[in-house]
């Protein structure tokens, strides 16, 4: 895969998690992912282009942004008894909210930057 831009990782939320009421997609969704893309450049240390979200930090921000939009779906109110996130789907019955599974992809995209690492700068104090 190569790199792919704020537009795309929508897409991709879009397919992977069923139900996104349309309050959620478009302008709202693309700002999540941007701010998702923001906080991966400050766990990172690194500059991420909106535009071209390398292959590295591709899991993480997209993980990240599920999480987001999981969020957002259950304080709208969205019917989140059923979710699938990819290939792995969540039944949890109709009196069950989805917090738990926005919590755990959350816990899985920040796993996954710390994975990448962050730049550590070290300076020498003259003095």
């Amino acid at each position: 895969m190569g790199n792919l831009s704020d537009v795309q990782i929508g897409s991709i939320l879009l397919n992977m998690i069923e139900n996104i009421p349309s309050t959620i997609s478009g302008t709202t969704l693309h700002n999540m992912i941007d701010q998702e893309i923001f906080f991966a450049e400050r766990f990172t240390g690194d500059t991420i282009s909106i535009a071209a979200v390398g292959n590295v930090y591709q899991p993480a921000i997209i993980s990240l942004s599920a999480a987001s939009v999981l969020r957002m779906m259950e304080m709208q109110g969205t019917d989140t008894s059923k979710l699938r996130l990819g290939d792995f789907t969540v039944d949890k019955g109709s009196n069950s909210p989805a917090a738990w599974t926005s919590e755990q992809v959350k816990a899985d995209g920040i796993i996954k930057l710390k994975n990448i690492g962050a730049k550590i700068n070290f300076f020498k104090a003259n003095g």
